[in-house]
């Protein structure tokens, strides 16, 4: 009734710069100021600081939801709660005491400022400059892709500033971390002067039209060192990682709000006959259309389970008593996070176009608002690092970099699900089949990869893209597995919404006969290697 409203109008009108000031669609501001009141922003932070301590697999549902309502101005409530996090791991009590108070209500906004025009995603080629002053640093350089990075929603908006100190290591050791405010905040919490913070232009995008994409200049700005020197990369990745599962959250919810769209649609729109002959029916009764929509809900509903349990692994990370927990459930939350954020957002844009081409024509069509949800979709697999980047760290950092030690442990979790279903079910027992077969060309592709990726420099990168892939739709068939076995004792123990089980348990079924046989098509690419990958010379491209 508040945020969903503005979406329309934030695709169409979009924001501007004028003068100087970052102008916002109709109803944005009205649509903040009640979620900030309500408290939301506040949800998974500390009490000390005016949050209240929930868990992530609480805040990350209440997130879903609003994105799925307004995916462009949802993005300036995620940009700041994870600075928050940072904020809360990273910086010393002064700096918590002055600022968080403040960012945790939402009064003050965050950002993450990473991206430069000549290094892109390559950090190690930063040239942002922190030159150390008495009590604080001079930030002087530019930054490009910074969404949110101006507006007049909040009283301040606090910039996580990646710049180098003057005698810094060179590449990524080197990069320290800062905060950067808009307005100087004096020490009894009021607001200074403006700081040499300028937004020079924003960027004209394919979508999220209601979402301040800035170019920011720093012009010797006043900024405060966040953690120690040099381990800014380290600190960033505290927002970037959970960036990344809010990223897999994003292409849950925009997929969400267009397959509502397209279903209704399907409901409403009337053409052709029933096979008979018989009269006229809407489009739902078409089995291609069924198709389509089976697709998307049967993907919707394991994708939103797979975030949802990384979320949970994240709470017991950070959560479980011994320290020996913590580390079980982090290893798990560092192998799902490129995945969680690579398949879910890949699938997003699978999804987005079956919504639109359910519309059929109408979908080609700008004012039905199918083609905005395809649109603001596209960005999902390129920001908080592109799905390469996500492949590539899945496959590098996490899988050879423990010789596959922690996705073994995945496979025999799994396999412990696979053991205790109950397949004197059909539907179980084929389910069951499926992802077993799935397991067994996971084990002989991760083999193949062991195998071989010491003998030939480029095989990782050559195929960490459909590994990726791969394990996403494995996993996704796990959580399948899980949600359909919970459907059959529901079902079986006459629960109230039986219904509702139903329909999951059909949606469980469609999953692993039509997608989960993906695994082995992944599995096979992934075992010819890269020499055709490699073959070509570059003028023979």
């Amino acid at each position: 009734e508040v945020i969903a409203p503005t979406n329309v109008d934030g695709d169409r009108y979009g924001v501007s710069l004028k003068n100087g000031v970052v102008e916002v669609p109709p109803g944005y501001q009205e649509a903040y100021d009640e979620y900030i009141q309500g408290g939301w922003n506040g949800l998974g932070f500390k009490p000390e600081f005016g949050g209240q301590g929930l868990p992530a697999i609480i805040a990350l549902p209440v997130n879903e939801i609003m994105m799925a309502a307004n995916f462009s101005w949802s993005h300036l409530a995620l940009l700041s709660q994870a600075a928050i996090r940072a904020m809360e791991i990273h910086a010393n009590d002064e700096l918590k005491n002055l600022y968080l108070p403040k960012m945790v209500s939402g009064k003050f906004s965050g950002t993450m400022v990473l991206t430069e025009p000549q290094a892109g995603s390559d950090l190690a080629a930063l040239n942002t400059t922190a030159e150390p002053e008495e009590q604080h640093y001079k930030i002087t350089g530019q930054k490009i892709f910074i969404t949110w990075g101006d507006h007049e929603l909040t009283d301040n908006i606090i910039h996580m500033v990646l710049a180098r100190l003057p005698d810094a290591p060179e590449g990524v050791k080197g990069i320290s971390l800062f905060l950067v405010p808009k307005y100087l905040v004096n020490a009894d919490g009021s607001l200074g002067k403006r700081n040499r913070v300028e937004t020079v232009s924003l960027e004209h995008k394919l979508g999220i039209h209601g979402c301040a994409t800035c170019v920011m200049n720093y012009d010797a700005a006043e900024g405060y060192l966040v953690g120690q020197p040099n381990q800014g990369l380290a600190c960033m990745f505290t927002m970037m990682n959970d960036a990344r599962i809010g990223v897999g959250n994003e292409s849950v919810a925009i997929a969400e709000r267009s397959y509502q769209q397209a279903l209704a649609y399907a409901k409403d729109r009337i053409q052709g006959t029933t096979h008979d002959g018989g009269k006229r029916v809407s489009i739902i009764h078409h089995p291609d259309v069924r198709r389509m929509l089976l697709t998307m809900k049967s993907q919707i509903e394991v994708m939103r389970a797979m975030v949802y349990s990384t979320a949970a692994e994240l709470d017991y990370s950070r959560k479980s008593e011994s320290t020996e927990d913590q580390k079980r459930h982090g290893d798990r939350v560092d192998l799902m996070t490129p995945i969680v954020k690579g398949w879910c957002s890949e699938v997003c844009q699978e999804l987005t176009s079956i919504g639109l081409q359910i519309h059929g024509g109408m979908g080609y069509i700008e004012e039905t608002g199918a083609a905005q949800h395809f649109r603001d979709a596209r960005i999902t697999t390129i920001y908080e690092g592109t799905t390469g980047i996500q492949a590539n760290d899945l496959v590098g950092r996490k899988i050879l970099k423990d010789k596959g030690l922690a996705l073994q442990t995945l496979l025999q979790d799994i396999e412990l699900t696979i053991s205790e279903l109950d397949t004197s079910h059909s539907i179980i027992a084929q389910i069951e089949d499926e992802l077993s077969e799935s397991i067994e060309t996971v084990r002989a592709s991760l083999n193949y990869l062991m195998n071989h990726y010491q003998d030939d420099q480029h095989l990782a990168g050559a195929v960490s893209y459909n590994f990726l892939m791969m394990l996403g739709t494995l996993t996704a068939g796990w959580q399948a597995a899980r949600s359909a076995q919970i459907a059959v004792q529901q079902i079986q123990s006459g629960a109230s919404d039986g219904e509702f089980y139903e329909s999951k348990l059909v949606s469980c079924q469609f999953f692993a006969e039509q997608i989960l046989p993906k695994v082995h098509a992944y599995g096979k690419s992934i075992r010819t290697g890269s020499a055709a990958t490699m073959a070509l010379s570059e003028d023979q491209f």
